[in-house]
């Protein structure tokens, strides 16, 4: 009898068994999950290198030495256009809102991040329950009202062998340098937008100085006319004929004084000011052209432009995702731990016998999901397709946009040294005609119509050196900040 109690029990005999049966059940599910397959699924476009999208634009490279300031403004020596430009980028709301956009990008990159490390939390909770009476405790634990108190250290770790938070991290940071972009996008717009209503505000004004001088000019034909006509030397028709341009020039000059009023308000609003702020700025138009057109299109300049950085970006972001959903297919490891106090009642809560832990791995291997994952995959495909196909139609519309730029460029020119050739003729007829009635050759009337002549070729000139200046801007902005 007592032989037989010390005979110790053979609970140990299937301890193989269970060991034996992990493997293979991991094997199975292993085996198993190969249904979720991601055969015929991918993007079919690629993200082009650098080199692919230089060789098809047939663009060169650019050393770094070459690469301009991103302050690009600055080459136009005009310290007024710099204020206001730095104003702008200072209190902009749509920068604030760009930069706000950067932040929430970044934040959701340290999200991603927290994924892949370990959690630590501190659970707790006190439920009073009844149990029944009829239910799995017999009486007299049955039908008796008892508080259940848990506190826990809870702990948990994703080992991501399956690198799918790698890639949701991987994707959040090239959405963040999506975001900078177009930040930087918005920074370089707005500079050239207030450098835009600058100019046209100098345009305007200067306008307006050759209109005063024309309409004195056209006074003092309509008074030579009124005294040849006194004279006896014209009629009331060429009187009528004086008179007629007079109010014309006025009604040019109150438009003007309009037209400079709105550029006032647009360049104040710009740069994030009240309307009446540039009540009182006299702008200039650049003596030249502070850029000097490359002959051929660098590469490198408009890689750095902020709308092909982001769209570059986006595609990787997309490409990243493709990952993401594919490791979605694989196990997905994890540890957990809890350590922590468990009791039926407040006196007993912190005794030592009620203590509780567990520790033990998990795994995630997807086998049937209805055709979700093959679907969102599919749906991360496409989304890469499109982001990628954004990004090439990107490059070329920004390479066409430097392209007419410059063909507009090279035109102005031809423009201006025409213009500068009929300016010239002009001046010298409105010379030799001052000659003329000084040696009591020629009338004043000439010399005012040679005069206005003189007056409309430099208007025809404004006009051009405005163009030009205007192109020099978006030079500047579709080059990703001028050469």
């Amino acid at each position: 009898m007592t032989a037989a109690k010390n005979v110790p029990r053979p609970r140990r005999t299937r301890a193989p068994y269970f060991r034996l049966l992990s493997p293979a059940l991991l094997a199975a599910l292993l085996v198993v999950g190969g249904c979720a397959s991601t055969h015929a699924i991918a993007p079919k476009e690629t993200l082009p290198t650098a080199a692919t999208v230089a060789k098809r634009l047939d663009l060169r490279p650019t050393p770094a030495a070459s690469l301009p300031s991103a302050r690009w403004w600055t080459r136009y020596g005009d310290a007024q256009l710099t204020h206001w430009i730095d104003l702008g980028l200072a209190d902009s709301p749509d920068l604030h809102m760009a930069q706000a956009r950067l932040a929430r990008a970044r934040a959701e990159i340290a999200s991603a991040n927290a994924a892949s490390m370990p959690t630590l939390s501190i659970d707790g909770n006190s439920i009073a329950q009844r149990y029944s009476s009829t239910g799995i405790f017999p009486p007299p634990f049955g039908g008796m009202i008892h508080t259940v108190n848990t506190l826990g250290l809870d702990s948990a770790w994703d080992f991501d062998f399956s690198g799918h938070i790698a890639d949701q991290v991987d994707a959040a940071r090239w959405q963040a340098q999506a975001q900078a972009a177009r930040r930087d996008l918005a920074r370089a717009q707005l500079a050239a937008g207030i450098a835009h209503a600058y100019f046209t505000l100098a345009r305007e004004q200067a306008a307006r100085r050759i209109l005063l001088q024309t309409e004195e000019a056209r006074r003092h034909t309509l008074r030579l006319v009124k005294l040849r006509l006194r004279a006896g030397l014209d009629t009331q028709v060429q009187r009528h004929l004086a008179t007629v341009p007079v109010p014309v020039i006025r009604e040019e000059i109150a438009e003007a004084d309009e037209r400079i009023a709105l550029a006032r308000h647009a360049l104040a609003v710009l740069a994030g000011q009240a309307p009446q702020a540039a009540d009182h700025v006299d702008a200039h138009l650049p003596g030249g052209p502070a850029l000097n057109p490359p002959a051929a299109l660098p590469f490198d300049l408009l890689s750095r432009r902020p709308d092909i950085a982001a769209a570059q970006a986006r595609a990787r972001a997309a490409l990243r995702d493709v990952d993401a959903a594919r490791a979605a297919f694989y196990p997905d490891v994890s540890l957990s731990a809890l350590v922590g106090i468990n009791s039926m009642t407040t006196q007993s809560f912190f005794q030592y016998a009620s203590r509780i832990w567990q520790v033990g791995p998990a795994i995630h291997l997807p086998i049937f999901e209805g055709g979700a994952l093959r679907a969102n995959l599919r749906a991360s495909s496409a989304d890469a397709d499109a982001a990628i196909d954004d990004y090439n139609a990107t490059v070329l519309g920004a390479a066409r946009e430097v392209a007419d730029t410059l063909t507009s460029i090279g035109s102005v020119r031809q423009q201006r040294e025409q213009q500068d050739q009929a300016t010239n003729n002009a001046l010298a007829a409105y010379d030799l005609a001052r000659v003329r009635f000084r040696a009591g050759l020629g009338d004043r009337l000439a010399v005012l119509n040679a005069q206005e002549a003189v007056l409309r070729q430099r208007r025809a000139a404004l006009d051009l050196r405005s163009r030009a200046a205007a192109l020099d801007v978006t030079l500047a902005l579709a080059l990703g900040g001028g050469y």
